[in-house]
């Protein structure tokens, strides 16, 4: 897949774009987020019975921990919507790699200046491409490792992300340029004037490239 340079200009912050993201985190927090919080009361009050069968017990814990990681990670993206402008995109890219290794079990190596930071608005684009393109290489591939590299070069701000994967449905689904995943990702490098690359190869994995200028 090819992102296309645009001819938009280059996004700035935007109070009326910070108000919307706060809103937004606001009505997850008392809508999504308090609803996954009474479901998993409900689950534990049902585990706590004894007449359940072993094997079905088993099965509910197992759905209490998805639930749990699914609870924690609105709570991480309610948060990031509420202070994307007041951390560098080093820390938050870094952040959302720990959260990712920590619920795949899965190695993501990365070379990111952890004091980096941009304009607020290109920032909060860039952290979304790259969540977006980690997020399809652990969901639609066997992953077996990540790198990840981010770097300023003059005034070039450059990304590259590598995966190595085994060859499944990954190939069916998100090698089409119409799934919402890589359509999100054009639409965005199209905002910040980025170019980007996607191609995967089945025998050695995604290898991902974007570049957009900082003037």
């Amino acid at each position: 897949m090819w992102c296309k340079k645009s001819s938009r200009t280059t996004l700035r912050a935007s109070t009326t774009e910070r108000s919307e993201r706060i809103r937004i985190a606001r009505d997850l927090h008392d809508g999504i987020a308090q609803e996954l919080v009474a479901l998993g009361y409900s689950l534990d009050k049902t585990l706590t019975g004894s007449s359940l069968d072993p094997e079905v017990k088993a099965q509910l814990r197992e759905v209490r921990s998805q639930l749990t990681n699914l609870t924690n990670a609105l709570r991480a993206e309610i948060f990031f919507l509420r202070n994307a402008g007041s951390q560098n995109l080093g820390q938050l890219v870094q952040s959302l790699v720990g959260r990712l290794e920590k619920q795949h079990e899965i190695k993501i190596a990365t070379t990111i200046p952890l004091g980096l930071t941009l304009d607020e608005d290109l920032s909060y684009q860039i952290y979304r491409i790259i969540q977006e393109v980690l997020t399809n290489s652990i969901k639609h591939a066997d992953s077996t490792q990540i790198q990840m590299q981010l770097k300023t070069t003059g005034n070039k701000l450059e990304l590259l992300i590598i995966d190595q994967v085994v060859a499944n449905e990954y190939d069916k689904e998100e090698k089409d340029p119409n799934t919402f995943g890589l359509i999100g990702i054009q639409e965005r490098s199209d905002q910040i004037n980025a170019i980007c690359e996607w191609l995967h190869n089945p025998d050695t994995g995604l290898r991902f490239t974007l570049s957009v200028n900082l003037s």
